[in-house]
């Protein structure tokens, strides 16, 4: 049914397309005609023109456009031919040119209409003489500098015919020769980049126009010289910024490359040396990186300071984590967690042990520590291991808690429906029990660090964090058909039929019983606190 309402409806619609486009076409045909009659040709061809284009083939139509059209022509040749006799060779040239785009445009109708042989001769005629009286003209304005104007007559004389006499040549020179001299003042005013794109913009129209390339390489030549000078004089953003502009414009110019990697890298390297000598290894070590990254290869032996840079920037930590009460187990998981989020980190510094493997006595010693940790001790782990600092992990609360699952009966209504014959709905509602159960797993963890130095047992950082999941279901279950389940409420100590929570039960009826495991729980708040440790420690830089 739907399809055949859908036919009918296109069938319609392109009937009254048709019919709408039909009833434009005569009224245009009509008005055309009127316009015929009251001898205005050129606009009732226009109107016969579009009448056919929207009734193709239509002879009637084609016919008042042939005859209309061939009258109009014929008037404007006799315009054309009044034109000639009175010396106005630019009023002819136009009116053929416009003439012949108006026949051409007609032909598209399939309607051909004539130009007499004698009308084009005297547009041939006409023709040579306007183009000789602008070509004139263009020489005389290229001769006074006046460029644009110039352009603007050879463009015109281009547009009638390209090939006369050399207007490609004047029209070359009247278009770029503003350009050049534009070119040779920059230069003059020693702004050679400015100089060297406008002689671009000529090259790239015409490479051999008088000595462009040559004046090109001469721009190119001098923001080098002020470049190199400036790397002499040890002035490395005027060096960069001008050796880059040749560079930018020509990487292959001489030696540029090399010099332009110098006036960036050689303040680079000079800064970062400098950070090294001083300590501030990681500053040293980014910044190395980076010059080899400018130079895309070592720069005086750079790599040999990056790995300088890297171990003295190193920063080896071992991790203390004391008992978690009544879970050890757990503090282990937690520990294993907190080394993968560091090394996920993928810091170049952070060098991560745990304490038994670097110094199981002095481990065992910290565990029966409450207080500060043993100072000796602590030196001990740097002078003997390298350990530059301790990370104690101090688990004050932690609780994990896997709910059993309570069970409440309650008391509902099985309700079904039937229609009689009159139509009339009559519900029978039995009173029922079914049961509502509901479980919470739940993970809670709060805890602090401290980064104690083994140098002189300073807390170098300090930090508390807390995290908690939890997962809870709670969900009904019924014997018989669950869409027959209605709750009930109690109306005068009388339980009844609850048809506005009936909703409410149904979800309760069709609710997930599946529990998200209390291990699953221990992991997330294990990974938010590790997560959290790791971007502490990645952030805190030792050499601030």
């Amino acid at each position: 049914m739907q399809i055949r309402v859908t036919i009918i409806f296109w069938i319609a619609l392109t009937l009254f397309i048709t019919v709408f486009t039909g009833c434009a076409a005569r009224r245009m045909a009509r008005q055309a005609s009127d316009f015929e009659r009251a001898g205005m040709f050129r606009e009732a061809s226009e109107l016969y023109y579009q009448a056919s284009l929207r009734k193709p083939g239509r002879v009637d139509y084609l016919a008042g456009l042939r005859r209309s059209g061939q009258m109009y022509v014929e008037e404007v040749e006799s315009h054309i031919a009044d034109s000639y006799r009175q010396g106005s060779n630019e009023s002819v040239v136009y009116d053929f040119l416009a003439l012949e785009n108006f026949v051409s445009r007609i032909g598209n109708t399939g309607v051909q209409l004539r130009i007499q042989h004698s009308t084009r001769n005297l547009y041939r005629n006409a023709q040579e003489g306007y183009l000789t009286e602008r070509y004139e003209t263009g020489l005389r304005l290229i001769s006074e500098e006046k460029y644009h104007e110039a352009k603007v007559v050879f463009t015109d004389i281009s547009n009638i015919n390209p090939d006369f006499r050399d207007t490609r040549t004047y029209l070359n020179i009247a278009t770029l020769e503003p350009i050049y001299q534009r070119g040779a003042s920059h230069f003059g005013q020693r702004n050679y980049m400015a100089a060297y794109n406008d002689w671009r913009r000529v090259a790239a129209t015409d490479p051999n126009y008088k000595d462009v390339r040559q004046r090109m390489q001469q721009a190119l030549s001098e923001r080098y010289r002020q470049g190199s000078l400036a790397l002499v004089n040890e002035d490395f953003s005027e060096a960069a910024r001008a050796l880059g502009d040749v560079y930018n414009a020509d990487p292959t110019f001489r030696d540029v490359k090399s010099l332009f990697i110098e006036a960036r890298a050689e303040p680079m390297y000079r800064r970062a040396s400098s950070d090294l000598e001083s300590g501030r290894c990681r500053r040293a070590w980014y910044t190395f990186n980076d010059i080899m990254d400018i130079a895309g290869g070592d720069y005086k032996q750079a790599s040999s300071k990056v790995e300088i840079a890297l171990k003295c920037g190193s920063f080896p930590v071992a991790v203390h984590a004391r008992n978690m009460p009544n879970h050890s187990s757990d503090g282990a998981v937690f520990e294993n967690l907190l080394s993968e989020s560091i090394l996920d980190k993928e810091d170049p510094f952070l060098k991560i042990f745990k304490l038994p493997s670097v110094n199981n006595r002095i481990h065992r010693s910290f565990l029966t520590t409450t207080g500060p940790l043993n100072r000796s001790q602590l030196r001990e782990l740097h002078d003997r291991q390298g350990i530059q600092a301790v990370l104690v992990l101090n688990f004050n609360q932690y609780s994990k808690s896997q709910g059993g699952l309570e069970r409440v009966e309650r008391t509902g209504f099985d309700r079904v429906s039937r229609t009689t014959e009159e139509g009339e709905m009559l519900y029978r509602d039995r009173r029922v029990t079914y049961f509502e159960f509901s479980r919470e797993n739940r993970v809670a963890l709060q805890m602090n660090f401290q980064l104690v130095s083994t140098l002189n047992g300073e807390i170098l950082l300090s930090r508390n964090f807390s995290a908690s999941e939890n997962s809870f279901i709670n969900y009904a279950q019924y014997e018989g058909e669950n869409r027959n389940l209605f709750p009930s409420m109690s109306v005068q100590n009388n339980l009844v039929i609850d048809e506005r929570n009936y909703q409410q039960l149904q979800r309760l009826l069709n609710a997930s019983r599946e529990i998200e495991p209390v291990d699953k729980l221990r992991e997330k708040v294990f990974m938010n606190i590790a997560g959290r440790i790791a971007e502490s420690l990645v952030n805190f830089n030792p050499e601030n």
